[in-house]
């Protein structure tokens, strides 16, 4: 029982302490809390991580936050959600000068102050913070805290992109291929950027280009290519991919039609968050199309796909 007691302790000891650095290190101590957080262990994570911010450590101040905020591994406290953040601000972290305008916009921890958020992110954008440039081109995209404007949030994706963010690529390819925020309808350009945006990393832009090549948006058509492609994106998590993967199995549109896999597709791009999945698998349910009849769980996703504020783009998208 001893022997056993002491190689438990030296296995903790390891864990603890790493390969990166001493166990009392705050960088090594905020990359464990990290390490324990996605591995199930929250209130350990949460001791690591305190540690290591007040140590001075800014990310894993910023890492504190959001578990007070969410109350991970430690009970729910706004108030010390936004005194960590503030804390990480005012050491200098770029990220944190950004999150902490969230904080004002929705009164986590702190009176809500829209104005306050907007003018904090105003300042560090022209100070060239990234990571206020995308917090406030999603708040124009959207409207929140400022009047929607899509011509904005333009503006400033063209600026990350850039700096080489795929997410902002695959926005302006976006707005080509719809001819939106005052472009020009452009098929041929909006695919380039599409093509950016995945050589970035983008699995949303790797989707959309394939959608081009099964349509021959911008590109010459290639199913062969736009198959391979719809998949890789699907394979790295992005819904609508799932959903167009689904369409194509449905319909038979570059493979050979199958309507089990569809609704797989149409299933997996529903769980993923993408709502013309939604619609497209409670069809297929309550029809019993590739799939055993089931109006009960048909009617749960059609109402899904129907929650307020979830924009429907139809089934040919």
């Amino acid at each position: 029982m001893i022997l056993r007691h002491a190689v438990y302790c030296t296995a903790m000891t390891l864990l603890l302490a790493g390969c990166g650095g001493p166990a009392g290190d705050p960088q090594t101590q905020y990359r464990q809390g990290v390490e324990l957080l996605s591995s199930g262990h929250p209130a350990k994570a949460v001791e690591l991580l305190t540690r290591a911010a007040e140590a001075g450590q800014a990310e894993a101040m910023m890492e504190l936050s959001t578990c007070y905020n969410y109350g991970t591994g430690v009970g729910r406290d706004q108030d010390a959600a936004f005194g960590w953040i503030k804390k990480a601000a005012d050491s200098g972290s770029q990220k944190a000068r950004a999150y902490i305008s969230i904080f004002y916009l929705q009164g986590i921890g702190t009176p809500q102050s829209p104005d306050t958020a907007i003018q904090l992110l105003d300042e560090e954008v022209k100070s060239g913070n990234t990571h206020a440039m995308t917090i406030l081109a999603g708040l124009y995209e959207v409207g929140a805290g400022v009047p929607e404007d899509a011509r904005k949030a333009l503006e400033l994706h063209r600026r990350l992109a850039s700096q080489g963010v795929a997410d902002s690529m695959y926005y302006v390819g976006r707005c080509y291929i719809e001819g939106t925020a005052g472009l020009q309808k452009n098929e041929e350009l909006g695919a380039g950027w599409y093509r950016k945006a995945s050589n970035a990393g983008s699995a949303a832009g790797t989707g959309k280009l394939g959608a081009c090549y099964m349509m021959g948006r911008g590109v010459e058509k290639d199913p062969v290519q736009g198959i391979r492609l719809l998949q890789e994106a699907a394979d790295a998590g992005d819904a609508d991919a799932m959903h167009n993967l689904g369409v194509c199995y449905e319909r038979g549109l570059g493979v050979e039609k199958d309507v089990t896999r569809a609704v797989e597709f149409y299933r997996q791009g529903a769980e993923a968050g993408c709502v013309e999945a939604m619609y497209n698998l409670s069809v297929c349910l309550a029809n019993g199309t590739g799939t055993a009849k089931n109006p009960d769980e048909a009617a749960m996703w059609k109402a899904k796909a129907e929650e307020p504020g979830i924009p429907f783009r139809g089934r040919d998208n």
